[in-house]
């Protein structure tokens, strides 16, 4: 990437090469202040409200469908407003483009700077590399503001004004960008808050060279001792060890690492580091067969949400002991095993320490792409025993979410409907090919609250999953029994062949 330090003036918000076109063009479309008046103070008391809505919602527009540049030209009126709101220029939201002439776009960001005139900045660019990509997409400058025509960091982050009042930051690194900026010192922004950042080299190779050299990946400075930090979430495509970041955990309140997957020691380090501010979390960590190593376990006492990826749990059947979360809410555990399906004993050692404060359950599979020799992962039906046994654990569960291989059996819906099994469930998720013993607990969690047969809270809503060819079936069943508005009904593919 080649930094461009010479820009021409700034060019009318239609973005077009020839300023003298732009200004008519531009001039043509401004409505004459006679025409609005009327209309203009009808719609004064919503129009920042509008335009601030429209500036902060949504996928990041191209700068020629920026609300704030397209409702300026309306009429002078409006532009005056809209010029002279700081708080609107302070959000600065980036789009993978590139004009032939890149020193535009790099107007158009200092013009967003300038006019939020000392406001805190928030700068967002694309950072998703999960989400479907457009044809057109096919190397990783196609992803980039200016399309690698000039480097993010030494253009865009790096200077004074802006890098001085950055306070939250998700973009993309890319290439010579992730050495750049993790080199950084950590002075650079002294006022940063919250980072949402992925790390790539390439589309085509995705591991950044320097990561093969241990020496270099120990430098990494521009969050080492940060003061202001406190929430971070890294996608981590290129190999970097997470570890090596440099992180102030101890301040983070939120860290989301859920795509960088580890080894539990590396897990239960960070953890523990981040154990007196993290609240809210997500990680992946993929487990190994036992060691002679002795693991010390964790306490994360403020923890109160917690996103869990495990891979191959059955490998280290102790590990969900070694955490403790006395005070968590929202646990969601997304598995993924290449040998046998749900364990669901595995997970009452770590549902014991939150057993007074869970309120969400949410149990998913994850779905990791399958290695040449790997065996084809099994369904296992689990028994309502060793279900009720983890729902026996967590009573004042609100919120329950099963992957359609864990099945909610007939003794344990019975249980439900009752109030006799997490009594205080209000969302229920789960699959089922007998939906009308579902529909039954629902008619009697909806209807039978207070009676000697039911004494638990009042469901909210079910999504019952059921097979495709299922699906119009119960719905007309459901409808039958007026529930439409507590039932929702969903169609899945089949399951694998079940294990044994």
């Amino acid at each position: 990437m080649v930094a461009q330090s010479s820009h021409t003036p700034f060019f009318p918000p239609n973005l077009v090469a020839d300023k003298t076109a732009a200004s008519k063009a531009s001039s043509k479309r401004l409505i004459p202040k006679a025409m609005h008046t009327p209309i203009q103070d009808r719609l004064a008391p919503i129009q920042l409200p509008l335009i601030r809505f429209m500036n902060e919602s949504g996928a990041i527009p191209h700068p020629s469908d920026d609300p704030k540049r397209k409702l300026s030209q309306v009429c002078t009126k409006w532009r005056r407003i809209i010029v002279g709101d700081t708080s609107l220029w302070a959000n600065i939201r980036l789009a993978p483009v590139r004009f032939e002439h890149s020193e535009h776009l790099l107007r158009l960001f200092e013009q967003s700077a300038e006019r939020s005139r000392g406001q805190p900045l928030l700068i967002q660019m694309y950072n998703d590399l999960r989400r479907s990509r457009p044809a057109h997409v096919r190397k990783v400058e196609d992803l980039l503001y200016g399309g690698g025509k000039f480097s993010i960091v030494h253009s865009i982050l790096a200077p004074l004004p802006v890098s001085s009042r950055l306070t939250s930051l998700k973009c993309l690194f890319a290439k010579d960008d992730v050495w750049m900026f993790l080199r950084l010192p950590s002075t650079t922004f002294p006022v940063l808050k919250s980072v949402d950042i992925t790390f790539i080299h390439s589309l085509d190779n995705h591991r950044t060279p320097f990561t093969k050299d241990h020496r270099n990946r120990l430098n990494f400075t521009v969050f080492k001792d940060h003061p202001t930090l406190q929430e971070a979430a890294f996608h981590i495509e290129n190999c970097i060890h997470p570890l090596d970041l440099q992180l102030p955990w101890g301040q983070l309140t939120k860290l989301d690492l859920a795509s960088a997957p580890m080894p539990t020691w590396t897990l239960l380090t960070i953890m523990s580091q981040a154990a007196p501010s993290l609240v809210d979390g997500a990680f992946h960590v993929k487990l190994l067969a036992a060691s002679d190593c002795e693991l010390l376990g964790v306490t994360m006492p403020v923890l109160k949400r917690l996103r869990l990826v495990v891979i191959d749990p059955t490998l280290e059947p102790t590990f969900f002991a070694l955490l403790k979360m006395p005070i968590l809410g929202n646990l969601k555990l997304e598995r993924f095993d290449r040998r046998v399906g749900w364990q669901l004993w595995l997970l009452i050692p770590v549902l014991v320490h939150s057993s007074s404060s869970l309120r969400l359950l949410e149990l998913k599979n994850f779905v990791l792409r399958r290695e040449p020799g790997d065996p084809v992962p099994t369904v296992r039906r689990s028994s309502y025993t060793e279900l009720e046994a983890i729902l026996e654990v967590v009573p004042r569960l609100e919120e329950l979410r099963l992957a359609p291989d864990i099945v909610m059996h007939l003794p344990t819906l019975e249980k439900v409907a009752s109030g006799g099994l997490v009594p205080q469930l209000r969302v229920l998720e789960l699959f089922s090919t007998s939906s009308e013993q579902v529909v039954s607990m629902v008619q009697q969690r909806a209807f039978g609250i207070g009676t000697s047969t039911c004494t638990g809270a009042t469901l909210c809503r079910v999504n019952l999953m059921v097979k495709m060819e299922e699906v119009n079936e119960v719905m007309q069943k459901v409808l039958s029994t007026g529930l439409s508005g507590l039932i929702y009904v969903c169609g899945i593919a089949p399951l694998p062949l079940l294990g044994h």
